[in-house]
């Protein structure tokens, strides 16, 4: 291994859930104001830093391959073990096979400190945030996290135990890491935590503050051009949180968990809400945000599901007629109450509901895609894919759609106003009219040629 640190190469890899994304992103940053270089992770690495997920046993085992890659790939390595799997189970990951260094959750702040430590490199020399090297094939859309931690405990879960009780990052550092990653070049900023609905509860000051709050000092204190919310659970949907929507600079889009449209499993599984209720909120929202994306969470399978049970929540959804559905068969986590309950349901039926649920959320993604042919929307390109149409760029509306379009201009991180002709491969096919951020110089230009 190289005894000079500014060579050092650490490579990151995330498993699990946004937040765990943003962090990733935030020890990205921290390792290159160390002096390290971020590098692929199948690339010549130094340090592999794995941030793990703990959410099912399948995530569990995923975390630990991940880490005996690292160490297979390369044997002089440092390989550091974080995140979810690391607080629920430490000496499990302590027992995976050669690994260096653990660091909790509470203690990623300072992980390029302790690999540092672990590596001997003593010194402390640090690179300015200005003159930090960012790929700018990232810079489209950056995860910031404002929360993290549960206080709900529903049976199915482990993360209360993994992240703790809720805690709001004050709206100072969230204004300032935002502000950061706009001067970075980010278009597209997402909020992100365990519990985004609660935002603030936990902040102590006069007047109490919240979501809303933390929405509108973003909007007036940085340059933020797209806002987007993480999942937002349905206890925690407000009806006042729909002012957030009244700028056009949020995203049209909102992520509400389902879980099970049965009003018995959602007590089982202790939810805060019934099927009413949420059937309520959801009307509320298309009311106040024209051509909003609401998409879901759904779990099958859960213990003592019945056919009816599942036919209840089969209904619900198609009833709602979500943008997407991420579909969930359920998988017994050791330490939830979920875990010990009677009446566990067999892989294959788990399967089949899974296999009916994913029909239903492609033909709801589909109607939902289907909405928009014929119009003009603002996409954000992201990259260039290869495809068997093809090398198109591929971007996202606010609402979430995606959207590839041919142009020989270079379009990484670029705003177009992009015509859709037609769908291609599970997304939309559109022509790109217009950069919206051309200058009004360039613009006059264009048009004049």
């Amino acid at each position: 291994m190289a005894n000079d640190r500014h060579s050092l190469a650490v490579a990151l890899t995330t498993l699990g859930c946004k937040l765990n994304q943003a962090e990733t992103e935030e020890l990205t940053r921290r390792f290159l104001k160390a002096g390290f270089r971020v590098v692929d992770y199948d690339g010549i690495v130094d340090v592999y830093v794995i941030n793990t997920c703990t959410v099912t046993h399948v995530a569990d085992r995923k975390s630990r391959q991940l880490i005996r890659h690292a160490r297979r790939a390369n044997p002089s390595a440092l390989v550091v073990a974080t995140g979810c799997y690391v607080d629920v189970a430490p000496n499990e990951v302590v027992q995976v096979d050669q690994i260096d260094l653990v660091v909790a959750n509470d203690d990623k702040p300072r992980i390029a400190e302790l690999v540092n430590e672990a590596l001997g490199n003593m010194t402390d020399a640090r690179i300015p945030e200005t003159e930090l090297h960012i790929d700018p094939a990232l810079r489209t859309r950056a995860f910031v996290k404002i929360e993290e931690g549960c206080n709900k405990f529903c049976t199915f879960c482990i993360v209360p135990v993994a992240r703790g009780r809720e805690r709001s990052v004050p709206i100072e550092e969230v204004v300032s890491s935002v502000a950061r990653r706009v001067d970075a070049g980010h278009r597209e900023i997402v909020l992100t935590g365990v519990h985004v609905g609660t935002y603030g509860k936990d902040l102590k000051g006069e007047p109490e503050i919240d979501l809303t709050d933390l929405v509108r000092a973003l909007l007036e204190r940085t340059g933020v051009e797209r806002l987007r919310l993480s999942s937002i659970e349905p206890m925690d949907f407000h009806p006042g949180l729909l002012a957030i929507w009244e700028n056009d600079r949020v995203c049209r889009h909102i992520h509400l968990p389902l879980q099970s449209g049965s009003d018995s499993v959602l007590r089982r599984m202790r939810r805060r809400y019934d099927p009413t209720s949420f059937v309520r909120t959801i009307e509320r929202i298309r009311a106040a945000i024209p051509d909003v994306a609401i998409t879901t969470d759904v779990i099958v399978g859960f213990p003592g599901e019945t056919d009816a049970e599942f036919q209840e929540t089969y209904d619900l959804a198609r009833e709602i007629g979500f943008a997407g559905i991420h579909v969930f068969k359920y998988s017994p986590r050791r330490g939830t109450v979920a875990a010990k309950m009677p009446e566990q349901v067999p892989y294959q039926v788990k399967k089949t509901r899974s296999d009916a649920m994913m029909r239903l959320a492609s033909q709801g993604a589909a109607s939902f895609r289907r909405r928009h042919l014929g119009e003009t929307l603002d996409v954000l390109f992201e990259t260039q894919a290869t495809t068997p149409h093809g090398h198109l760029w591929e971007g996202l509306t606010d609402n979430y759609v995606r959207v590839f379009a041919a142009c020989e201009d270079d379009l990484t991180n670029q705003v177009c106003q992009t015509e859709i002709l037609g769908e291609i491969d599970g997304s939309l096919l559109g022509r790109v009219l217009q950069k919206s951020d051309l200058s009004d110089q360039e613009k006059d230009d264009s048009q004049s040629s």
